[in-house]
């Protein structure tokens, strides 16, 4: 080599490996294919679901939910005169509670065993005065005690009478209206516990229809589970067949692997140190140098 191939030459050629990849033609084809395939289904516009995907609420649930709106202050509509009767029971029966009880036979029974006993005073009165008269008004003064007497034991009698009535009433009115008081109470206390037994069966059979519902509605949201996920792979179906065909093609056994050796020149000493000054250059104009006669 002389010197201006030194300089100005390149050096011998260097001998550098290449692969590349040989395709049949077909799949070269198919390649194209399958780019122009996809391209279309990438335009594809989209589509929205538009069937429903929540089960409704069933016939048996929503009636669940009226009754049990229904049954809202119910109980304590019960329980409130169950209370008050309760509370009206614990102090006794009161007198005007007594009093109405009070039979009027009593009284009648007075009034005729008190008019026996006029009755009887007259006659004794008529002996007083027949006896008076037959000793000639001499014994005024017996006369009077006894006629005194007579009026007194009627008085005396008839008083007592109707104050033992009257006991005798009142103590029967008591009784009965404190054994009124004790049905009361015990009403109170089953109409109470009934009003709970009610609520309590009404809640059993709104959790019953719940559940029910609930097992009816479970189904339903799995047959619309179902239609969704079948309607999300009829729109995949087409990207999964675009990934199956380029697998295979990927896959194709026919294609072959060749490697080759490629001849690539270097450039010259001259030409790289003009390389070199071209690149210091730019870097000091870059800074700000100017040549000299710019």
């Amino acid at each position: 080599m002389g010197m201006f191939d030194f300089l100005f030459g390149g050096s011998s050629p260097e001998m550098q490996p290449t692969s590349a990849t040989a395709i049949p033609d077909y799949l070269q084809a198919a390649g194209a294919n399958l780019v122009g395939a996809a391209q279309d289904v990438a335009q594809e516009e989209y589509i929205p679901y538009t069937d429903p995907m929540l089960a409704a609420m069933t016939p048996e649930q929503l009636a669940a939910q009226q009754q049990a709106l229904g049954m809202a202050g119910v109980s304590t509509g019960q329980m409130a005169p169950a209370m008050a009767a309760m509370q009206a029971a614990t102090g006794g029966p009161t007198a005007a509670q007594i009093s109405g009880y009070m039979s009027p036979y009593m009284t009648g029974v007075a009034d005729v065993a008190a008019q026996k006993m006029r009755d009887q005073s007259a006659i004794q009165q008529q002996k007083i005065a027949a006896s008076a008269a037959g000793s000639g008004g001499l014994d005024s003064t017996r006369y009077a005690i006894q006629e005194a007497e007579r009026q007194k034991n009627l008085t005396t009698g008839i008083g007592d009478l109707y104050a033992k009535a009257q006991a005798e009433a009142y103590g029967q009115a008591s009784d009965m209206a404190q054994f009124a008081q004790t049905q009361g109470l015990q009403g109170a206390i089953g109409q109470g516990t009934l009003a709970a037994q009610q609520q309590q069966l009404g809640m059993a059979d709104v959790q019953q229809q719940l559940g029910i519902g609930a097992m009816t509605q479970g189904a339903n949201q799995q047959a619309l589970d179902l239609a969704y996920n079948q309607w999300q792979q009829e729109q995949q179906h087409p990207q999964s067949q675009l990934n199956w065909l380029s697998g295979i093609m990927a896959a194709d056994p026919n294609q072959q692997t060749t490697t080759t050796q490629t001849a690539v020149s270097q450039p010259g000493f001259f030409s790289n140190m003009l390389g070199l000054g071209a690149s210091a250059a730019n870097i000091a104009g870059t800074l700000g140098w100017k040549p000299l006669g710019g």
